[in-house]
């Protein structure tokens, strides 16, 4: 699992996709859809769900863990099977998410810490 802070996460965030989250990707790590905040959104996701569970919830899918045949799946971050690859520190709590979609294909050295981030 990586772990990073809600800084280096949100920093990460930006640095792929802008400033406007409603356009960040995130990859689910059981079925490998690719949403958008957005598609979370118009889903009617409750912000908790959000690259947390794959979106394939909020819109009625019947696919099952690790189906890979195409479309979004019903897989629950907080299930039984705990899959986010990624835990997000706010210095309060820790958060299990799921990847960017980008992520993999960024080297770790390009991601900007968040001292890079203030200048």
């Amino acid at each position: 699992m990586r772990k990073v802070t809600a800084e280096e996460w949100l920093a990460e965030g930006v640095r792929l996709y802008g400033d406007d989250k409603m356009k960040w990707r995130f990859k689910c790590p059981s079925c490998g859809y690719v949403a958008s905040v957005q598609d979370w959104k118009d889903a009617g996701a409750k912000e908790g769900q959000i690259a947390f569970s794959c979106v394939g919830r909020n819109t009625g899918s019947t696919k099952e863990l690790g189906d890979k045949t195409g479309g979004p799946c019903n897989y629950a971050g907080g299930g039984l099977f705990r899959l986010n690859p990624v835990e997000v520190d706010d210095g309060q709590h820790k958060h299990s998410m799921f990847e960017f979609a980008e992520h993999a294909e960024v080297p770790a050295a390009d991601v900007p810490k968040p001292e890079d981030a203030a200048a």
